[in-house]
Formats: structure tokens, C-alpha cells, sequence
């Protein structure tokens, strides 16, 4: 089972993942008492060298220990308050309470009582705010406008002061939390996690986590609305909290207002909520756990039950032993499973505070169909491995490696968004020292050998889980709550026996890391380079564009993309997926040179466009060998069973897409639909079961032989490194080469009275939608006017449709960019209508909105105008913000890389007629141009899609080529 929990998954609003999806501008465990040695604590805040901020820590008079942090250049602000408090301590009579509370505390206090005012707040001075609940801890976190973070903090605040709770939204928000549990039934990952808590007995982590109608409500002898007054009252208490800020105020101003309104939070003097039960290990451990997901993979995972160990992450034994496990190097477990063609994917890791005073370690496996027949051969050489490991592997030579590594990351540490960065500050208080709230992830203070031994003598038989994942397992239950079964049985004595022999296979213990930076020299580049990117070589269909950092030139790290661009897939479904699956190879079999350059700081990826992407970031000291040995491998060994295992992963890709959330799947759709040279999945399946070796041989020999290069190279890259790239280029491309013209997607070119559908089933249960209609105008001032609309439409569309109505968790409205031109549009997914009476219903909230936005006032607008600026003025936290806006217009051809300042300058344009305008020609324009996605769920197979007027029905995104028109 996926024991390391991602944060994508903890609950939280699914809003920003969905702006984010759509392209668009911005709901870990509370430790046992913390034993760390003194000596390894610091007394003051640790911070990065390449942070030139100012912080200071306090402790507010009732408790609340926060961290304030002072940056002059930013032009939002941000808070974040965590409660050590989470689904450990729900009580059982109402399961999913902490989460359930965490939504309720949004809708009103006495202070600012009406429900949707935070959210009104946020929208009008460009903020965003959100939650999440886990095991250990909620967390609540917001960013906003300079100018209105003082009240932004008064309203915040008094969330932890006195919250409404009002009585009368009890229902409404129930079935707010049964919706997010609606879209997280089918996740192969709650479902395995709930499996393992279930395990666990008695224990406090065996409970639901989100809660749902079921659970939360009015029962015999436990009533909602009470008990969630009660609980709030019990656990959210100042002694357990932890803020974080940062502002472009002086400190000492930050302190004032630290103070002015966190300090009269109550402290009740609760005891921590620790959890000290014990875990009956011969019902967690010895057993191998058969499950049966949603989705088509094939999985091997071995879960270790370990003691929460927080205490040691100055001396990091779980990191350590995850070093040695994943190592990708030759005579490790990956490496030999690798090279027998058994597995695809093989990592390690730890989350020690998973289930309260109890964690796991962990090592996940993607299988192929051929390991699929070596289970068991597999578990016993991870087994033997880490006997090895015991022998021969507590060694200060590996310390020294990680220690370095993450010295070298710290020392060059960027800065973050701010509400990130706030958000996790608030959730390490919480597991770590104060002092080390920054530096824990960094730090290792010390070689501990006995510390790395008391986890490797946990990692045994008796503690160990063993996870057969995959669609062919034999099951005997169902999970409820979650769409999954499993057989649970008794790892026999016999299997154990064959982990305690000598392997059969010769493994060895990783070779020293060759990659790792030694000179972390600054280059001084000509300013011509800090202005925007130049070409500094066009020579034999070769094109280098080169660009200085203007805001980070002491960064010795760099970025080079290099694109070796081809035309034959926009109009070739055989290319299209023969480049997918070379990719796939590649990575496969450049693994090794991947997490070797990935301790060494650097990263590189490999990606299928039109033709192929390489792309290298991170310490340039050591690039030159990586670019290298990157394109060597570009020339990759091709097998019979290689390539079978590759097309197999191919097609359970694409048709795991369809078990993905219907949120996912209608923007992915919506993305596919606006551009063209896109297949259908039928087809795309159809043509890679079609496919031979030597139809991969030939792809690469013509991508390879046809093509244009272009290389763009960001940062700490003397005039030299870029000629040396180019010249190792060069030595990899045949001499014979032609070189063609540059191909890249089109966009939808919509046309007046234009009305495309498409209606699809899915294999999930909830319906989603985008219904989105396009100015008929293309340009940058119409780009300008649905940037500042959209954050007050998609906040009318929340707060109508998901608080007051609660059709559903994910809703919203959006202003994408279809190159040249701007549409306006609602998506949703909803587990309690049908397509038809959902989209009945965003025909009547459009009419509504337009008598909302009838009534603006001129300072609202000003409020939304002014919020659109500060936003697209921010100025770059790091190196990815800053080069940025110039990758997209270098893959766009907008080699004069200022479509940004032209956004700014529109918007500063846009007056409220021009947005009034705007929305009289999209949404309540009869012939604007319109696009419509209607994915209908299982639950709903028996409700009508919804016909619109004028429509051109799609069933097929194969049919686009004779229907769309592009750019």
C-alpha cells in the first residue's frame, strides 16, 4: 500500500487543483513527546544562507508559539493556523468530526457572522484561503493583498475565537463532506489506507477519515450539532496551536499583530492528544494483504509497522535506510529487478507518524506481467537486502553522502509561494522544534548507528505486510466506505524461511554517488541576457536561446530544455504512441543516472511532444556529465519482452484515466478537445497493440533524422557550457539529417454559432461538466477582462452551488485562454444530479449571475481589477517562477516574450462596462461559440444526458479533425 501520504490527498478543497488543472491564475501526526537531543536542537531559528529574509519566533502570552517572517518584495501576505488535532481523536459515535468541523468553522463568526463573508473577502483582495484535516492535525491557511492583511487576520482569527456553528447549515455541510467522500470512494488509496487502519483493531487510526452521511449526524444517543460544539470546545484549545506568517511589514509590526489577534485565542491547558495505545502486532504483521483495485495496475508493496520515531530526524535512520533500499546502482534490488525485466518502479521511504505513536516504512513496487510470476522471489531479495544492509550497510560513508546532499539543497534553498510556505510551517511546528521548523527535512546533525539499527531491527517478519495489488487477485471481502476488496492471509512460515537464505542473486550495496556538486560557481553574464532570452547560436536547424537570471544570479543552478521537435505525430497515431513508448523506455532504463543526479540536486525528464523533450535543472557544476550520459541513452536497448512490458503500461495508462476522479477527467477532456492532432483512446490503444520493436526502431531513427532542435538554456551556463551542449548534440543526431519546419498543436478557432458536445460514460460514479461558452473577439483585451470576471464568478458559482445548495464539492467558473481567444465557463462534479438537470441548472445560474453582476458597484470592481494586478505583478519567488512566463512563449513562438506585460497593461485597462460586456458575450451570447463536456457516472447511467440547441454531438475526439477549425 502507498503508505507515504501525498499531500494532494489530505482533505482539503480540490479548488486550487482544479484552477490549476484548467490552467488558470491562483481542505502527519502530532508528535509523542519530543525526545530529540538537546545537543541536537538549535536555540535559534534555523534558516537557509540563501535566505535573506527576516524571522523572528514567539510565544503569545496564551501559549500559541508562531514564527513571523518579514519579506520587503512580496506583494501578498500570508497566515496559516494548525490544531494538533485530527481524525485520531474523533469520537467514534461521529466519525469524520475534525474534518466536518473544519468546514463548519468557515461559515460565520460573531464577529463577522454572515457564512459567505471570508470568502467575499478573499475574492475582492485577490486572496485564497483552504484546510485540511488529517490523522494528527488541521490546518488552516490563507494568502492576500498587502494592504488587506489586517483584516483578512481579524476575520481569520476569529475562526478560533467564536465560530457560529450554526445549527441550521449542520445538513448542508454534512452533505458538503459526503460529496468529498463521493469523489474519494473509487481511490485505490483510501482504500488500501483504510485496509491498513482496519488492521490496526482498537487502535485510535482505525476510524473513517473524511465521514459522510453515514457517520456524521443525529444518532440515537450522539447528536451532531452538540458534540461538534463539544469538540470544538475540548481540542481547540491555544496549547496545541501553531501560527505562521509572512508580510512585507517590519517585524516588529508583525509581532503587534501576531499579538493583537491570535493572543486572546482561550488556552485550555489540554494535554497534547497523544496516543499511546499498543498495537497487537501478530494481527498488523506477518500477513500478506490481497487486494483487488479499481484501477489496473500490478503492485508489490512491503509495509513495515514501525514506532513513531520523529524524535530522531536530526540523525534521520529512516532516510538513511531508504537511501540504501531505492538506490538505483548497480547490485541493488532495483537494479537487478530492472534488468530482469520483473519490475518498472521501485522506491522506499518512511511516514513514522502515520497512525499516531505508530508508522511504517515502506518499499513500493510497480510490477510487469513477468514479476507479476516472481512475488514471492522478489519479496525474499528485498528481504536479504535489507539483511545485507545489516551486515555490511550502517557505514559513515553513506551518512556523509546525505549529509552533503542535503547541505548542498539547503544551502541553495528558493523561496516558495507564500502560501505554501506558511501552510507548511504551521504543519512542522507541529512535528518538530521550533528552531527547527525550517531545517528539519535538512538537517543531519550526526552519524547515529545505533538509531538506523533500532529501525532495522523493526523491520522484520513480524511487523512486515506484504501487498499484492492488482486486478487478478483472489478477494473474499468488500472494504466499506470504499470501493475495494482484499483477502487478508498468514504469511507462512515456510516463505519466511526462504528470506533467511543466502540470495541466489549477487547483490551489493550502493557505489558513491559520482554527480554530487563540487564548485558552486556564480558566472557574471552580460546584462543583454538578463533582459529577456537571445539567440546565441542558429546554425544547421540548431537554434540556442539563451537567459540570464535578472532576480537570483547568485543561484548556481541552471535549466536546459532541449527540443528535438518532429511534425509526424499531429498527423500520425502510430508516432504519437511510439513516442510514448519510447519515453517510458528511456526513463526505464535511465533510472539509475535519474536518482543518482536526483541526491546530487539536479533532475531530468524525458517527454513525449512533437518529437521529444530533455529536459535538465538544478547544480550546473555537474550538467555537462548528466546531459551526456543523458543523450548517450537516447540510443536505448529495445527487447521483444522490454517492449511488451512498455505497450502494457501504455494501455493501463490510458485506461486508468477513466478511474481518475470526473473533475480530472472532464478537464483533461476539455484539454484535449480544444486542440488538435489528439486520438481517441480506442484508437490509441488499438494502434499500440498493433505495434512491433521495429516500428519503435524506425520512430527513432526518423525523430532523430527529421527534425528541428531548439535548446533553451536558463541561469548558471557560461558561453562555453552552452557551445559544449550543442557540440554533445551534435554528436548524437546522424550526420544525414534533414531539417523541418517547427509543429506544434492547434487551437480551437471557434465560429460563430458553433455548439460542440460531447457525452461520454464514464466508470466512476459521479457526473461532471464544463459548459463554456467564447468571446467572439479574440485578444489580449478580452484575455484581460475574463481575468478580472473570473474570480468573482467562480466565487458566486461556490457559494451558490456548493455552500447553499451543495450540489457538489468541486464547482466552480473559469477564463481559459484558448490561445487568441477567452472563454468563460462553469465546471462541477456532483454525486446528486444527472447531466441533463445539472446543466438545467447551469442555465439558470448563468441568468442569476448576470443580475449579480448588473449590481456590482464600482468598488467592487476596483477591488477585483486591483487583485488581478497585484497577482500578475508578483514578483518571482525562485528561478521556476521567473523563467516561467518566457517558456511559455518560447514553445509558443512569441519570441518577443512579452505576452505577459501586454496582459498587464490590458488589464489596467478594463473598466466594469468592459466586463459587463464581456459576459453578455460569452455566456448570454446565443451565438457565441460554445463547448460542452458531459461525463455521466454509473450513478447516473439511467438520467439523460442534456441536448443543447443547435448542437454538434461528439462521441469520438477522433471526429474533431472534420468538425473544428484551428488557429
Amino acid at each position: 500500500m502507498k503508505n507515504n501520504i501525498p499531500t494532494r490527498w489530505k482533505l482539503a478543497s480540490v479548488s486550487a487543483l482544479v484552477i490549476s488543472l484548467l490552467g488558470l491564475s491562483a481542505c502527519s501526526q502530532t508528535p509523542t513527546a519530543v525526545t530529540t537531543q538537546t545537543s541536537l536542537v538549535p536555540e535559534t531559528l534555523v534558516t537557509s544562507p540563501n535566505d535573506d529574509r527576516e524571522y523572528a519566533t514567539m510565544t503569545l502570552p496564551n501559549g500559541i508559539n508562531v514564527i513571523l517572517v518579514s519579506d520587503e518584495s512580496v506583494e501578498k501576505s500570508a497566515a496559516a493556523l494548525s490544531v494538533g488535532v485530527g481524525l485520531l481523536q474523533d469520537p467514534m459515535t461521529q466519525q469524520g468530526m475534525a474534518h466536518y468541523l473544519e468546514h463548519m468553522l468557515f461559515l460565520g463568526t460573531e464577529k463577522f457572522p454572515d457564512t459567505n463573508e471570508y470568502t467575499e473577502f478573499m475574492t475582492q483582495n485577490g486572496g485564497q484561503h483552504n484546510a485540511y484535516t488529517w490523522l494528527d492535525i488541521t490546518n488552516y491557511m490563507f494568502k492576500i493583498n498587502n494592504d488587506a492583511f489586517p483584516e483578512a487576520l481579524d476575520r481569520f482569527s476569529d475562526f478560533f475565537k467564536a465560530p457560529k456553528l450554526y445549527p441550521e447549515y449542520t445538513e448542508k455541510e454534512i452533505n458538503a463532506v459526503n460529496a468529498e467522500w463521493s469523489m474519494r470512494r473509487e481511490m485505490d488509496f483510501f482504500g488500501q489506507f483504510k485496509l491498513a487502519r482496519k488492521m490496526m483493531g482498537e487502535h485510535p487510526a482505525n476510524r473513517f477519515l473524511i465521514g459522510n452521511l453515514e457517520t456524521l449526524g443525529d444518532k440515537e444517543n450522539s447528536k451532531l450539532h452538540p458534540e461538534t460544539v463539544a469538540f470544538f470546545e475540548q481540542y481547540y484549545s491555544a496549547n496545541i496551536m501553531n501560527v505562521a506568517m509572512i508580510a512585507n511589514r517590519p517585524l516588529a509590526e508583525m509581532k503587534m499583530l501576531a499579538t493583537n489577534y491570535f493572543a486572546d485565542i482561550p488556552n485550555k491547558n489540554i494535554p497534547d492528544p497523544d496516543v499511546t495505545d499498543t498495537l497487537d502486532l501478530s494481527q498488523v504483521g506477518g500477513k500478506r494483504v490481497h487486494y483487488a483495485p479499481n484501477q489496473d495496475v500490478k503492485q508489490l508493496n512491503l509495509d513495515f509497522t514501525i514506532r513513531n520515531n520523529m524524535a530522531d530526524f536530526a540523525v534521520k535512520p529512516n532516510q538513511y535506510l531508504a537511501y540504501l533500499l531505492y538506490s538505483e546502482m548497480p547490485g541493488t534490488p532495483a537494479q537487478l529487478l530492472r534488468d530482469k525485466g520483473w519490475v518498472s518502479s521501485f522506491t522506499a521511504g518512511a511516514a513514522p507518524n502515520q497512525y499516531g505513536n505508530y508508522g511504517t516504512f515502506y518499499v513500493n513496487i510497480e510490477l510487469t506481467d513477468l514479476g507479476m510470476q516472481h512475488r514471492e522471489e522478489i519479496v525474499a531479495l528485498v528481504m536479504q537486502y535489507i539483511d545485507l544492509i545489516r551486515e555490511e550497510g550502517v557505514d559513515q560513508k553513506y551518512f556523509n553522502e546525505i549529509r552533503t546532499s542535503l547541505q548542498n539543497q539547503f544551502t541553495f534553498l528558493e523561496k516558495g509561494d507564500e502560501f505554501g510556505y506558511v501552510s507548511n510551517l504551521a504543519a512542522a511546528m507541529q512535528d518538530y522544534p521550533l528552531t527547527n521548523a525550517i531545517n528539519a527535512g535538512f538537517t543531519y546533525a550526526e552519524f547515529d548507528e545505533q538509531a538506523i539499527n533500532n529501525v532495522l531491527a523493526q523491520l522484520t517478519p513480524e511487523t512486515l505486510k506484504v501487498w499484492y495489488i492488482s486486478q487478478q487477485e483472489k478477494t473474499d471481502s468488500q472494504l466499506h466506505f470504499y470501493d475495494g476488496k482484499y483477502r487478508i492471509v498468514d504469511i507462512t512460515d515456510a516463505e519466511i524461511a526462504t528470506w533467511q537464505q543466502p540470495s541466489e542473486i549477487a547483490m551489493n550495496l550502493p557505489k558513491v554517488n559520482t554527480l554530487l556538486p563540487e564548485n558552486f560557481k556564480v558566472f557574471d553574464l552580460p546584462d543583454e541576457l538578463k533582459a529577456q532570452p537571445k539567440i546565441v547560436f542558429d546554425e544547421a536547424g540548431i537554434k540556442v536561446w539563451q537567459f540570464a537570471s535578472q532576480d537570483f544570479p547568485d543561484q548556481p543552478k541552471g535549466l536546459a530544455k532541449i527540443y528535438v521537435n518532429n511534425p509526424d505525430n499531429l498527423s500520425n497515431i502510430k508516432n504519437e504512441v511510439l513516442l510514448s513508448i519510447w519515453a517510458d523506455l528511456y526513463d526505464l532504463q535511465t533510472a539509475a543516472l535519474a536518482t543518482e543526479a536526483s541526491i546530487a540536486g539536479m533532475n531530468m525528464s524525458f517527454s513525449a511532444l512533437n518529437g521529444f523533450e530533455l529536459t535538465l535543472n538544478g547544480f550546473t557544476d555537474k550538467q555537462a556529465a548528466l546531459l551526456e550520459n543523458a543523450l548517450t541513452a537516447l540510443e536505448i536497448d529495445i527487447t521483444e519482452q522490454g517492449f511488451a512490458q512498455a505497450v502494457d503500461r501504455y494501455v493501463r495508462n490510458i485506461t486508468n484515466a477513466g478511474k481518475a476522479f470526473p473533475i480530472n477527467q472532464v478537464i483533461n477532456k476539455y484539454r484535449e478537445l480544444v486542440r488538435s492532432g489528439v486520438y481517441s483512446e480506442e484508437d490509441l490503444i488499438a494502434t499500440a497493440q498493433s505495434l512491433t520493436v521495429s516500428d519503435l526502431q524506425q520512430v527513432l531513427q526518423s525523430t532523430l533524422a527529421n527534425n528541428q532542435v531548439r535548446i533553451f538554456a536558463f541561469g548558471n551556463y557560461a558561453q562555453a557550457d552552452v557551445q559544449a551542449m550543442v557540440a554533445k548534440l551534435r554528436a548524437i543526431l546522424p550526420e544525414q539529417r534533414t531539417v523541418t519546419e517547427y509543429a506544434r498543436s492547434g487551437r480551437w478557432a471557434p465560429q460563430t454559432g458553433e455548439v460542440l458536445v460531447y457525452q461520454k460514460d464514464i466508470d466512476v460514479a459521479d457526473v461532471a461538466l464544463i459548459d463554456m461558452h467564447v468571446h467572439p473577439q479574440k485578444g489580449v483585451a478580452q484575455r484581460a477582462q475574463g481575468l478580472i470576471l473570473q474570480s468573482h464568478f467562480r466565487t458566486v458559482a461556490f457559494d451558490k452551488l456548493r455552500t447553499e445548495e451543495q450540489l457538489a464539492y468541486a464547482v466552480g467558473g473559469f477564463a481559459p485562454a484558448i490561445d487568441d481567444y477567452t472563454g468563460l465557463g462553469l465546471y462541477i462534479q456532483t454525486p446528486v444530479k444527472g447531466p441533463a438537470d445539472m446543466q438545467a441548472r447551469f442555465a439558470a445560474f448563468k441568468t442569476e449571475y448576470a443580475k449579480a453582476l448588473a449590481e456590482m458597484t464600482p468598488e467592487l470592481f476596483g477591488q477585483l481589477k486591483n487583485a488581478a494586478l497585484v497577482s500578475l505583478k508578483e514578483q518571482p519567488k525562485n528561478l521556476s517562477d521567473e523563467v516561467g512566463p518566457f517558456i511559455a512563449d518560447w514553445y509558443q513562438e512569441k519570441f518577443s516574450f512579452d505576452t505577459q506585460d501586454k496582459l498587464i497593461a490590458a488589464v489596467e485597462k478594463v473598466t466594469l462596462d468592459d466586463i459587463k460586456d464581456f459576459y453578455q458575450q460569452t455566456m448570454l451570447n446565443p451565438t457565441a461559440a460554445r463547448l460542452n463536456i458531459q461525463l455521466r457516472g454509473t450513478k447516473f447511467v439511467d438520467k439523460a444526458f442534456a441536448d443543447l440547441p443547435n448542437q454538434t454531438l461528439i462521441t469520438d475526439v477522433s471526429e474533431l479533425k472534420a468538425i473544428m477549425q484551428y488557429q
